[in-house]
């Protein structure tokens, strides 16, 4: 089968990281993929020897970016086009249309992300009139679209591979993931500044970066992206993640499979993946009672690390070969 992906950026996030698990799998069984993407910025992916294809629009609005898509689906001629975020939903929608080229949307988010923005009131419209089939990561966003939910796959082999990082004097919470508004890490910061000698190490980039660097104190260590956060997580005492909206957050699924202790905001997303007993869960935005929550994690090691048992267990039946049976099942129902 020949299958094109249409993604708007390669900039590391959880997203691009399973379209590359989900792609080297495919490809392993035979089939023809290739990735089709606006700007770049994660170089591991091409140390990695996926099959890539940088498109000459500049940006997502760009009107050459629908000629272009419209050309390679004419040239190439896929059996099934996936487009992965809201940018890429639009265009790629709509060239699959006018191209008569079986289209599956992914949605990764919760829909609630989108409220208000025209581009989501398009994006529906598009998908609705032409998505051959709509899959989702999470139930909240396969129950918006009655899509096929298809959870993110954890790489437990390759983080159980990873070495363990040297971060330092225990303890040590760890934080990973983009440094946005919905992500609460001003509360992450403000919750370890009052617990003594916990140094927090916060991965990721993103628009908070300066603002949250000044938020910070002397305890607080900024690691920026890291290609392979595994071993950051893995030799961490706690991971935290206060979030307001996910889809089916990658961070938190491979601090399950390191083994690492977690501490989650409260939210539908982190329940559906961690039942009752696989976290500490906190409301999001509250940092005294993220901070007992830390406190309590750190002062009670075996309900801990029985938490994190539990937490193992849950993601240790999210393959990549589950994911790619999935898609490869879903792609036989809706091409040519």
């Amino acid at each position: 089968m020949r299958i094109l992906h249409l993604i708007p950026t390669l900039t590391g996030s959880g997203a691009e990281r399973q379209l590359a698990y989900l792609t080297r799998e495919l490809r392993r069984r035979g089939h023809d993929v290739l990735i089709a993407y606006v700007n770049e910025g994660w170089a591991a992916w091409r140390a990695e020897g996926l099959p890539l294809r940088k498109l000459r629009a500049r940006r997502h609005r760009d009107p050459r970016l629908l000629l272009e898509l419209v050309g390679i689906l004419r040239s190439w001629r896929p059996d099934v086009l996936t487009t992965w975020y809201v940018e890429s939903d639009i265009a790629g929608g709509v060239a699959a249309m006018l191209t008569r080229t079986p289209w599956v949307m992914r949605e990764p988010n919760k829909p609630p992300l989108y409220t208000g923005l025209v581009k989501t009131w398009l994006r529906n419209a598009v998908a609705r009139a032409g998505a051959a089939a709509i899959v989702a990561n999470s139930p909240d966003g396969a129950a918006y679209w009655s899509a096929r939910l298809i959870p993110n796959a954890v790489p437990v082999d390759e983080i159980d591979a990873a070495p363990r990082a040297n971060l330092g004097a225990a303890p040590v919470v760890v934080y990973a993931g983009r440094l946005e508004a919905i992500k609460n890490v001003d509360v992450v910061i403000d919750a370890a500044a009052r617990l003594e000698d916990v140094t927090l190490v916060i991965c990721g980039v993103g628009p908070q970066h300066r603002e949250l660097e000044r938020l910070a104190g002397p305890r607080v260590r900024f690691a920026g992206y890291v290609p392979h956060v595994w071993s950051m997580i893995k030799s961490a005492d706690l991971f935290v993640s206060l979030s307001d909206f996910e889809g089916s957050p990658n961070s938190v699924l491979e601090a399950f499979a390191a083994g690492t202790p977690a501490v989650l905001s409260d939210i539908a997303a982190r329940r559906a993946i961690a039942g009752d007993a696989c976290a500490f869960f906190v409301p999001p935005r509250d940092a005294a009672a993220t901070a007992a929550a830390l406190r309590r994690a750190l002062g009670d090691r075996a309900e801990a690390a029985a938490r994190a048992r539990n937490a193992r267990r849950r993601v240790e039946a999210m393959t990549i070969t589950g994911m790619a049976d999935a898609y490869e099942e879903v792609y036989g129902n809706v091409k040519c």
